[in-house]
């Protein structure tokens, strides 16, 4: 029997705090006018979210609404907690800033990473699943 459980809204900073302690998440586009999602590994930097796009993530070249989301639940407690983000996104193409995201991406998933795109958020949501009796 499991515990009982309350969600807990957490805080911009400790959103994209959890955000970047894990490797991958999953983001959101319009691909043919239609829902999509995608899991790509990505990292947080200076309240940036900068994730690998591969060939299926077609983003138009023009900045595009996205979201953006991660989550640490045990299948077990239910425990944890998830990350929404909301905001525009664009392909990296400095050269230098190419470069420096490519030195700092995890590459935990598979496939190939040639372009590299940067989420501006605009809206950070998160919730922790936390014991009832925890106020």
């Amino acid at each position: 029997m499991h515990e009982e459980l309350q969600p807990r809204e957490l805080s911009t900073s400790d959103s994209l705090r959890l955000l970047g302690s894990v490797r991958f998440g999953r983001v959101a586009f319009s691909r043919y006018a239609l829902p999509t999602i995608r899991p790509v590994n990505h990292l947080v930097e200076g309240g940036l979210i900068v994730i690998h796009a591969n060939p299926g993530i077609t983003l138009s070249s023009d900045r595009q609404v996205v979201a953006y989301e991660a989550d640490t639940i045990d299948h077990d407690t239910q425990h944890g907690w998830c990350v929404i983000v909301t905001g525009t996104a664009e392909e990296v193409t400095d050269p230098s800033e190419l470069a420096h995201y490519r030195r700092l991406l995890p590459t935990t998933l598979p496939g190939p990473r040639h372009r590299i795109v940067r989420i501006r958020p605009d809206f950070i949501t998160g919730v922790e699943y936390v014991p009832a009796d925890d106020n």
